[in-house]
């Protein structure tokens, strides 16, 4: 995923948004930098972000990480309901990005479930997840309906 994906998705996005992109494994480290360019092309610059701009290597990473923090939201803990928020965006855009790629249900079932075990489990998708027990027994088809489902409620939430 990168910001061209967002954008597409029209979400809102800052240095909150790449923060957990990069720590959850939505972006790649070299989103901060492409942030950065952006933030300088609008007029925003700072040192530090002229900095990032030129790119963020590997070992430098935590570093980079922990003053974006300090820096632009020093006051928020790692689980504080402004980033799970932030999160849920990301969740949502790369889950639109899998359905728009499946054109089979198992195909986007498994990738969905892919997701799942990747992101930490999020409870609100177990529902859908095709290897998890459900209170009933469900089709496929009922898996997909539950995922789209899921989905619209996300894109009206980030609209």
């Amino acid at each position: 995923m990168n910001l061209k994906d967002l954008k597409n998705s029209h979400i809102q996005y800052d240095w909150k948004t790449i923060f957990i992109g990069v720590r959850e494994n939505y972006f790649t480290k070299d989103v901060i930098s492409d942030y950065a360019v952006e933030l300088m092309e609008i007029g925003v610059a700072s040192g530090f972000v002229s900095e990032l701009a030129w790119g963020v290597s590997s070992e430098n990473l935590d570093k980079v990480m922990s003053e974006i923090k300090t820096i632009y939201f020093p006051k928020l803990d790692e689980e504080s309901s402004i980033l799970v928020e932030e999160n849920r965006k990301l969740r949502f855009v790369c889950l639109s990005g899998i359905k728009d790629s499946c054109k089979e249900d198992n195909e986007l079932l498994n990738k969905i479930a892919a997701f799942y075990g990747n992101h930490h489990y999020p409870e609100d998708m177990e529902s859908f997840i095709n290897y998890m027990p459900q209170e009933v027994p469900i089709t496929k088809e009922d898996m997909v309906t539950r995922f789209d489902q899921f989905l619209k409620l996300e894109g009206v939430r980030f609209s």
